[in-house]
C-alpha cells in the first residue's frame, strides 16, 4: 500500500547494546587491544569507495568491523568481496580480524567430531538416532525443490515469478535528491547543485515539502530551506502521504500533519501510511483499516 513511500526505523539503541556486548568479547579473548579497538576507520587508509559504504552503514570504529562476520559484512550496502578483503588487511596492522562465523564448525568441534567417529559404538547409536531427523529433513528439503532441475538447485537459478515494477516519477525543477558525502546526508536540486549540505546521519525522499532526517538519533522533519519544522523526537518515522506522517516513539505510533500536531494518538503497535485513503494499522494483535477522512478503524 506504500506507493513509494518508506518507513524509517531508528536502530541505535538496539546496535549499540550489541556493539557492546560484542566488543567486550572480544576485549575478553585478549586479541586486540583496547586502544586499536577504538580507533576511527579514518585510521585504516582505505579507498574512497569503501570508506565511504562504511560511513553509511554506521561503520566508524574498528570494533564495529571487528564484532562483524564477513557475511554479516555483505549487508552493508556497496561493500563487496573485493572490499572485505581491503579492509581485512588494513585491520591486519592492529592484530584485529573478522569475528569468526558461528555457523561453521571451529577446530575445536571438528576434533571432537573426529573423536567421536572413532568410537563405532557411538555411530551405531547417532545413526538410529538420526533416522527420524534425516526422514523431516528429506521431507523439508523435497518441498523446497520441488519441480527444480538439478541445475536449478546447484546454480540457485530458478526464474522468479515477475513482479510490479514500481515507477518513479521525473525529476523536475521542485525536485530534492538526497546524496551523501563524507558519512553524511544532504540534498541536491534537479540540476545537481547543493542545495542543503551534508549534516544529517541520514536523510529520506521529500515528500509532501517535508523531508525525514536523522539527528543525534532521532527523526524528525525539515522543509526545502532546511527549516526544522517537527522536531528531532522520533525512534521511528514515514515520509508524508495524504497530509499525515506515522511516527513513532518507544513501541507505540500513531499520525502527525505537516506541521507536527498530532492527529491520531499513539496507540498502535504498527502503523503504516496512507494510500488511496486508507492505512493498516495493529493493536493488541488485531489488524484493521484506519480510514484517512473519518480516522476511524474498521477491524478484521
Amino acid at each position: 500500500m506504500s506507493k513509494g513511500r518508506f518507513y524509517y526505523r531508528n536502530k541505535n539503541k538496539k546496535r549499540n547494546h550489541e556493539q557492546a556486548e560484542n566488543v567486550a568479547k572480544i576485549l575478553s579473548s585478549g586479541k586486540a587491544k583496547p586502544e586499536d579497538l577504538l580507533r576511527p576507520i579514518e585510521d585504516l587508509g582505505l579507498s574512497e569507495h569503501t570508506y565511504n559504504a562504511l560511513k553509511v552503514g554506521k561503520v566508524t570504529k574498528l570494533a564495529d568491523l571487528a564484532c562483524r562476520t564477513m557475511q554479516q559484512m555483505y549487508r552493508i550496502q556497496n561493500i563487496g568481496k573485493k572490499n572485505c578483503i581491503e579492509i581485512a588487511k588494513a585491520l591486519a596492522k592492529y592484530d584485529i580480524s573478522f569475528a569468526e562465523d558461528a555457523s561453521q564448525p571451529s577446530q575445536n568441534n571438528r576434533n571432537n567430531n573426529n573423536n567421536r567417529n572413532n568410537n563405532p559404538s557411538q555411530n551405531q547409536n547417532r545413526q538410529k538416532d538420526n533416522k527420524g531427523e534425516n526422514a523431516s529433513l528429506n521431507n523439508y528439503l523435497s518441498k523446497i525443490y520441488e519441480g527444480m532441475t538439478i541445475n536449478e538447485i546447484l546454480m540457485g537459478k530458478r526464474e522468479r515469478p515477475p513482479h510490479e515494477k514500481v515507477e518513479r516519477p521525473p525529476l523536475t525543477e521542485t525536485s530534492l535528491v538526497k546524496f551523501c558525502r563524507k558519512g553524511k546526508w544532504g540534498y541536491k536540486d534537479w540540476k545537481g547543485n547543493v542545495v542543503i549540505p551534508p549534516t544529517y546521519e541520514e536523510a529520506f525522499g521529500f515528500y509532501e515539502e517535508r523531508g525525514c532526517v536523522e539527528k543525534d538519533g532521532k527523526l524528525g522533519y525539515i522543509d526545502r530551506k532546511n527549516n526544522l519544522v517537527i522536531d528531532y523526537q522520533y525512534d521511528c518515522a514515514t515520509s508524508f502521504s495524504e497530509g499525515l506522517a506515522s511516527v513513532t516513539i518507544g513501541e507505540k505510533s500513531g499520525y502527525i500533519d505537516i506541521d507536527g500536531n498530532k492527529v491520531v494518538d499513539f496507540i498502535y503497535d504498527i502503523a503504516t501510511p496512507f494510500c488511496d485513503g486508507k492505512a493498516v494499522v495493529r493493536a493488541e494483535d488485531r489488524w484493521g483499516v484506519l480510514n484517512r477522512q473519518t480516522l476511524e478503524v474498521f477491524w478484521r
